[in-house]
C-alpha cells in the first residue's frame, strides 16, 4: 500500500469520488481520506454552504437546473486538494465530465440491487420525483458518463476492499 499511496495519492492533488446516489461516495470518501491522511471535501456540502440552503431545498425552491449550475460553478473553480465526493448527477454536464477527467477519479459502482435498497425510501430530491423504473433508467443512462470519467471502477462496498484494489 505504501508504494501505491506515494504514486497515486499525493497530498497536493485532487481525487474525485463519483457514482450514482446511494453508492456511498461520502462514506467511502471520508474513510479513504482518513486512512490516507488527506483532506476530505463533499461538493454537496459546498453547494449548501454557498446557497445557504440544503440540497433538497435547492431542488424544491430553485429547481434541478439551478442546482446543476451551482454545482458546475463550484466544481470548475475547485482548487483544494484531497478526496472530493461529488453529487451523483455531476456527470450530466459535459463541462463537468471534462473537468473530472483531468483529475484522478474513482467510480463507486455497486449493483443496482444495492443502490435500490439504499435510495428507494430516502428523501433525496430525485427519488421523491421519480418512480423506481425512472431511477433505474437514470442510473443506466449515467453509467457511460461515470465510465468515461473514471480511472478506477469499484464495485464492492467496503473501504478495505477499495484499499486492496488500490494497493
Amino acid at each position: 500500500m505504501t508504494e501505491f499511496k506515494e504514486t497515486f495519492f499525493k497530498k497536493d492533488e485532487q481525487i474525485f469520488i463519483i457514482g450514482f446516489m446511494g453508492v456511498g461516495k461520502t462514506y467511502i470518501g471520508e474513510k479513504l481520506a482518513k486512512t490516507l491522511n488527506l483532506e476530505f471535501h463533499d461538493l454537496d456540502r459546498e453547494i449548501e454552504r454557498k446557497a445557504e440552503l440544503d440540497v433538497n431545498d435547492i431542488f424544491k425552491l430553485k429547481g434541478e437546473n439551478s442546482f446543476r449550475e451551482l454545482e458546475s460553478s463550484i466544481l470548475n473553480s475547485w482548487n483544494k486538494p484531497g478526496i472530493i465526493s461529488t453529487g451523483g448527477g455531476i456527470v450530466e454536464l459535459k463541462e463537468n465530465r471534462d473537468f473530472i477527467k483531468t483529475r484522478k477519479t474513482i467510480w463507486l459502482n455497486p449493483s443496482w440491487k444495492i443502490i435500490r435498497s439504499r435510495i428507494l425510501n430516502s428523501y433525496r430530491p430525485l427519488v421523491l420525483d421519480r418512480g423506481e423504473d425512472e431511477l433505474y433508467k437514470l442510473w443506466d443512462h449515467r453509467k457511460e458518463f461515470y465510465r468515461e470519467c473514471a480511472d478506477i471502477e469499484f464495485t464492492k462496498n467496503s473501504i478495505e476492499d477499495l484499499l486492496l484494489l488500490l494497493s
